[in-house]
């Protein structure tokens, strides 16, 4: 009896691991540029749990900052966070399903203005796990 427990328990985690190996494979980064008329391009996009998006700064004193200031980025994401003229380029990882909000200090806040949002999908139930989600 222990031993056909054992060997369950050893395919579950088997199954667990490479189900985790596959997410991991698959992982993208998207760009969202923060441009000189005041917007995000895009404005909104959907990717897979695992993805990462890198903002860029395409031109104008820009930063992003996540509606739950889970993230605050411009030159970095630590210490030169506040919105910046320099052509700066930050990546930022999502494992969180759901959707975020974002917006720029200098031009938005929480509810106008320069803003933008992300939504994060499981993408280990989708038919198009291998193409990537639609662009917008």
């Amino acid at each position: 009896m222990t031993t056909r427990f054992a060997k369950h328990l050893r395919d579950v985690v088997a199954g667990a691991m490479l189900a985790t190996v596959c997410a991991n494979a698959h992982a993208r980064v998207h760009v969202v540029l923060a441009e000189p008329d005041m917007t995000f391009r895009p404005a909104s996009i959907t990717i897979y749990q695992g993805d990462s998006i890198r903002f860029m700064n395409y031109g104008g004193v820009h930063n992003v900052h996540a509606d739950n200031n889970r993230f605050v980025c411009s030159v970095n994401c630590t210490t030169n966070n506040t919105p910046s003229d320099l052509p700066w380029s930050v990546v930022v990882h999502f494992t969180t399903i759901g959707t975020f909000g974002y917006f720029c200090d200098q031009h938005g806040n929480l509810t106008s203005g320069m803003r933008g949002s992300i939504m994060v999908v499981d993408g280990i139930f989708t038919d198009d796990f291998d193409t990537g989600p639609s662009p917008d």
